[in-house]
């Protein structure tokens, strides 16, 4: 998950419709590009529609807010976006965009399932909102600052949402996969989608990533989100000769042994934002050197694999690379 972003609920599933809500036929025409990017730009009414994609408002539920569902005449597949009751106008305007641009997902992820409920998002002036518990569903806040898009909101619908539903993806299996991979990848897959609708934006953030890891001297990739041993849990077990050695020579690494506790241990997620670049630039170079599509089956394997799969291995075995030196 990109950490600048707004998470409204944690808890979720990956879900299906029932059959009887299956979609009409696989072959039933996708939009045009012109047409799904018109239905995302800012300027889009509340009766900007694309032909294969079914929008209907409905009521709020208790304790909750309305919403507009957007349903795929293509995939089967439904999203939500929830709003503030006099933002009723800005959720219809863009409901068919979102859906319409998550249809593009399944091309950059090979492993989305037909008749998925995609994570909805809610657009409101609450910035402090907060969900009401429902099991199996995670919500994206867009923040408002009046009734109307803004070039932030628009930003957050067509470049931070694919990012997100590709999270979505990754986990249906239950399966452990490093920070590294999951944020490369949905990166990478989601910009693949934003591309098609704002390639403006999708370069903005290319740009942005390279400049963010251009200015990490040393990404360790490999140990992103990984448990490593606070410097205070070792200092205090030091001795004083250990210590003023350390003083001495910063280098000098002290023998051991070290017992520590839980609190003792603290997650690598120092560095995020370079990080989010590098893991994106092992996607890239990746594609640069083997093809998108043989990219797409190594990545297929691994969200196929279950437990803790061996991500390196799998990239020696479809790519013959070893990836090892990317992750240093």
């Amino acid at each position: 998950m990109r950490a600048r972003r707004t998470i409204a609920h944690l808890s979720f599933v990956f879900l299906t419709i029932p059959a009887c809500l299956a979609a009409a036929s696989a072959a039933e025409a996708a939009p045009s590009p012109d047409a799904l990017r018109a239905a995302c730009s800012l300027e889009a009414g509340p009766d900007a529609a694309l032909p294969q994609v079914q929008v209907r408002a409905l009521p709020a539920g208790p304790g909750d807010l309305p919403y507009v569902e957007a349903r795929s005449g293509v995939t089967g597949a439904s999203v939500r976006i929830y709003h503030d009751p006099d933002l009723a106008a800005a959720a219809a305007s863009k409901a068919a965009c979102f859906m319409g641009m998550l249809d593009l997902l399944p091309a950059a992820v090979p492993e989305a399932r037909s008749q998925a409920v995609w994570s909805p998002m809610v657009i409101s002036r609450k910035h402090d909102y907060i969900p009401p518990k429902r099991d199996g569903e995670l919500r994206w806040l867009n923040e408002f600052d009046s009734a109307a898009w803004s070039p932030r909101a628009i930003d957050m619908l067509v470049n931070v949402m694919p990012h997100e539903e590709t999270h979505l993806l990754q986990g249906r299996n239950g399966a452990w996969q490093p920070r590294w991979f999951q944020e490369g990848h949905a990166e990478w897959a989601g910009l693949q989608v934003t591309e098609q609708i704002r390639p403006d934006l999708a370069a903005e953030e290319r740009a942005r990533r390279r400049r963010d890891a251009q200015a990490l001297a040393q990404p360790r990739l490999g140990a992103w989100g990984g448990l490593r041993v606070k410097p205070e849990a070792i200092e205090r077990q030091l001795s004083a000769e250990d210590r003023a050695r350390r003083a001495r020579d910063p280098g000098y690494v002290p023998p051991g042994p070290f017992s520590f506790k839980p609190e003792d241990m603290v997650e690598d997620n120092g560095n995020d934002e370079g990080r989010y670049g590098a893991a994106l630039a092992v996607f890239d170079g990746l594609e640069a050197r083997h093809g998108r599509a043989a990219v797409q089956a190594w990545v297929s394997a691994v969200l196929a694999s279950s437990g803790k799969p061996d991500i390196p291995a799998l990239a020696r075995k479809m790519l013959g690379e070893d990836i090892g030196p990317l992750l240093r």
